[in-house]
């Protein structure tokens, strides 16, 4: 069983009912809210742009080092929601898509699709790609 399928890693995205499937979003998914209040009780505002991709860059690994952010945010799932917006919102044919199992990936015009809340938990695991960088390359091809 492949990551399209099975249970959704993290994040979910149905319907009305959980029958209805849903295989594209207009526009950006909703966020919480949690990661930017979160940003912003540490002194950094988000800005919906790379910018803030590169403000976020700074702090995550301080963030994710610290044991109090899962009280107050997913930082994964708060992080791949955040990117993929930016993403939906700058680069030219990108939407968010939703696989059948219900889990929300990016899909750009060349027909490429990012699972971008498993490139942010690889960031944050591994100190992987910064998210500028995966902004930057993965999203331009």
């Amino acid at each position: 069983m492949g990551p399209k399928h099975g249970i959704a890693r993290g994040v979910a995205v149905f319907g009305i009912s959980a029958s209805e499937r849903i295989e594209t979003v207009d526009g950006s998914l909703p966020d919480s809210g949690r990661l930017k209040s979160w940003s912003l009780s540490h002194g950094v505002d988000l800005a919906d742009d790379s910018a803030g991709l590169e403000d976020l860059d700074e702090h995550l690994d301080e963030w994710s080092a610290d044991p109090t952010h899962h009280e107050h945010a997913d930082l994964g799932n708060e992080v791949g929601i955040y990117l993929g917006n930016i993403i939906v919102k700058n680069v030219t044919g990108a939407q968010w898509k939703v696989w059948p199992n219900g889990h929300p990936v990016i899909a750009l015009a060349s027909a490429r699709e990012m699972d971008v809340i498993a490139m942010v938990g690889d960031r944050l695991l591994n100190s992987d790609s910064s998210l500028t960088s995966i902004y930057t390359s993965d999203s331009s091809t």
